[in-house]
């Protein structure tokens, strides 16, 4: 056997052997008929395949290995939880590692600390919700000294100044982070940038093996030193859906194609055969490899978690949504059509601006004007990050409500709020959520009653905000009561630049939601 490289390619050539020409497949290389080499383009991680299937060309490529780092001075950071640390620590062994961290265990401050030990040029790509109120909040309070770069906020300001700033702290930065969505789009660009680490903040976004992003980010990866992708509920659906995940990481685990992948652990079934399910002699294979480079926490096996954690998740209108929200805002008056709704003084205007927030308007005589769906995809993204759980959803208009329950309509789920008149029927729905029945329930703070103890539930999403502070203290206590056993955690969808962030503010001061409102509305924004 014998190697060489020429023009960024692997040529390899060897006898003819079938379990030789078996690896070669197995890491992408292909066969030439009229030069009879097989060859593959560079990457980092066709060369670490590579070198484990052909150790002995390890002096002949060990300049295209990922560069070891120098941890002779890392002390990890004194108030990492021990699974923090834990994980910390196995990423100084493991270049690539994947966490598997429930919801509410701290995946972002892990992952800030695998800033702080590498030290080098770091991109991360998240949901563009959290991007501000996780990433960038978190930084600033755990590492201050590192240059950290929203990079979606700049691509806003689309002139000649903003495409040159952009430039510029890309450049310039440590850390850059971005949405997913974003990412996809600047590929190129951010593949000039140098990066060294690439960090993943919610890799379930990437468990489609046939979405154009699950592509650009196994694209991007191939290049890169270090890769940590980091999930609450990597695989919500299918088991299938690790494997985009795990071929970040060694495509040799699970193979590079996805279709021999599905056809090795799983079968179909049902009608049309378009269901499949793994393979119950292949299940320990499975899992075994899973094993090998990742790592589970769950939130009631961590004992040194607090006992109550409050997550804002920033919601971003639409073009539309955000031109009706603003027209409200300022003119008092959104024009759909022939028809104009009017909100004629400022208590009502309050009103018309929560409804905004949730995308949508209500005219005459109760007509819903459907506006767009950002704060509804976001509670999507957020239930499939928190996985097999029960969650209570806090709606405070009908019209919210029957949404949210049109998205649940394949889910176990119940509604308690005014549309369901007769107490019985609220009382047994409550029963039956209490009993692990259904793991849903959408509900109204005032349809709850006082002295309603959910403590079977640890997770509560807010779809809307209260104006009134009684009623918001009264949900809080729903789960975390006398009781409660488990840690708490509680999720705000709040809408960018809007009149949530305003109520959201007063609610944690305890003071006046309207006279904020107020105050909001007549200083023409926030």
């Amino acid at each position: 056997m014998e190697i060489s490289i020429k023009d960024n390619f692997l040529i390899f050539k060897f006898d003819f052997d079938p379990d030789t020409i078996k690896q070669a497949k197995s890491i992408g290389m292909r066969w030439s008929p009229a030069r009879k080499i097989w060859y593959a383009g560079i990457t980092k991680t066709f060369i670490v395949s590579f070198l484990k299937l052909f150790p002995e060309f390890y002096e002949d490529l060990k300049e295209y290995t990922p560069k070891k780092l120098d941890y002779s001075d890392y002390i990890p950071s004194a108030y990492l939880m021990k699974h923090q640390r834990e994980g910390a620590e196995a990423a100084i062994k493991e270049s690539r590692r994947a966490y598997y961290h429930e919801v509410g265990t701290g995946k972002t401050i892990l992952a800030i600390e695998l800033i702080k030990q590498k030290k080098i040029k770091t991109l991360v790509i998240c949901p563009l919700s959290i991007i501000q109120m996780a990433w960038m909040e978190d930084l600033k309070k755990f590492a201050p000294e590192i240059d950290a770069v929203d990079l979606w906020l700049l691509k806003q300001k689309n002139s000649p100044a903003g495409r040159r700033l952009f430039k510029q702290r890309l450049d310039e930065c440590e850390v850059a982070i971005i949405n997913f969505e974003s990412f996809r789009t600047l590929k190129s660009e951010l593949k000039q940038a140098k990066f060294r680490m690439l960090i993943i903040d919610e890799s379930a976004k990437i468990k489609s093996s046939r979405s154009k992003i699950t592509e650009a980010v196994i694209d991007f990866s191939d290049n890169i030193d270090f890769v940590y992708p980091l999930s609450g509920n990597p695989a919500p659906n299918s088991e299938m859906e690790y494997w985009s995940q795990l071929r970040l990481i060694d495509p040799l685990l699970l193979g590079r194609s996805f279709y021999a992948f599905r056809n090795y652990y799983f079968y179909n079934h049902g009608y049309g055969n378009f269901k499949w399910s793994m393979k119950k002699d292949k299940r320990e294979e499975f899992l075994d490899k899973l094993a090998t480079v990742s790592e589970v926490v769950r939130k009631e096996d961590v004992l040194d978690l607090p006992e109550k954690t409050e997550n804002i998740r920033t919601v971003y209108l639409d073009v539309a949504e955000r031109k009706a929200y603003e027209e409200m805002r300022k003119h008092l008056v959104v024009e759909f059509a022939d028809t104009e709704i009017i909100a004629i003084n400022a208590a009502v205007k309050l009103m018309k601006l929560r409804e905004g927030t949730s995308g949508f308007y209500i005219g005459e005589n109760n007509k819903v004007f459907q506006i767009g769906n950002s704060k509804l995809n976001e509670l999507k993204d957020l239930l499939e990050e928190i996985g097999n759980h029960q969650v209570i959803i806090w709606t405070h208009f009908h019209y919210e409500a029957d949404q949210v329950e049109k998205m649940l309509k394949d889910k176990l789920w119940g509604r308690v709020d005014g549309t369901i008149s007769n107490q019985t029927i609220k009382n047994e729905t409550v029963k039956a959520f209490k009993n692990g029945e259904i793991q849903y329930l959408i509900a109204h703070p005032a349809s709850l009653g006082h002295g309603v103890t959910l403590v079977n539930c640890t997770y509560m999403i807010y779809f809307s905000l209260s104006h009134s502070w009684e009623l918001f203290d009264q949900t809080s206590g729903r789960i975390y009561r006398k009781g409660q056993v488990n840690k708490c955690s509680y999720y705000f969808l709040i809408a960018d630049r809007s009149v949530d962030e305003v109520i959201m503010k007063a609610l944690k001061k305890k003071s006046s939601v309207a006279q904020s409102v107020f105050n909001y509305i007549k200083g023409g924004g926030k």
